[in-house]
């Protein structure tokens, strides 16, 4: 991206502390991994391949894993080209990359941990489960990856108190051919 005419933004978030970058990284990720996740569920094409990952029945660990290959190039490719157009240092791009695939695997964790008051901070299974519920009023909700205050930007946020959705996967419909 460096015939882009950006060469002073690059230089400028290269030269960002690691400490902010990682963390601004995951913002801007997020923020791009957040559109894409939602058109996944809201475009009938894209959800054919998306549903792949909402089919599972029970939410463990290896869920963050299951996925269709169209969904993982897509939904990984949109997410990290503002990392690259933007500039960031390849050690933040690499801090980002470690901390998106334990975020994934920690998200779909089966444990009942309430995390306390970091579940409104960062996406904890708590909240990431009711994206997985087989109500569609719930698994429509959710988006975000790492930051849930994204989710409320847009009105898809949704956590109600201490509770835990009761089962998961596709309710009645389908699973797309």
């Amino acid at each position: 991206f460096g015939g882009m005419g950006l060469a002073g933004l690059h230089t400028f978030v290269a030269g960002l502390p690691i400490w902010v970058q990682v963390p601004l990284a995951m913002l801007v990720a997020d923020l791009a991994q957040y559109a894409v996740h939602r058109a996944f569920h809201t475009v009938p094409f894209l959800w054919k391949f998306h549903a792949v990952h909402h089919s599972i029945r029970t939410v463990d660990w290896m869920a963050g894993s299951r996925l269709h290959l169209v969904d993982i190039l897509v939904t990984r490719s949109i997410s990290y080209m503002p990392l690259y157009v933007l500039g960031f240092a390849p050690t933040a791009f690499y801090i980002y990359v470690a901390i998106v695939s334990l975020q994934a695997v920690a998200a779909h964790a089966n444990t009942r941990l309430s995390c306390g008051p970091l579940k409104y901070l960062f996406v904890t299974p708590q909240y990431h489960h009711w994206h997985h519920s087989d109500d569609p009023t719930k698994y429509d909700k959710n988006f975000a990856i790492h930051l849930p205050f994204i989710d409320r930007l847009f009105g898809t946020y949704y956590l109600p108190g201490s509770d835990w959705p009761q089962s998961m996967g596709l309710g009645n419909k389908p699973m797309p051919k």
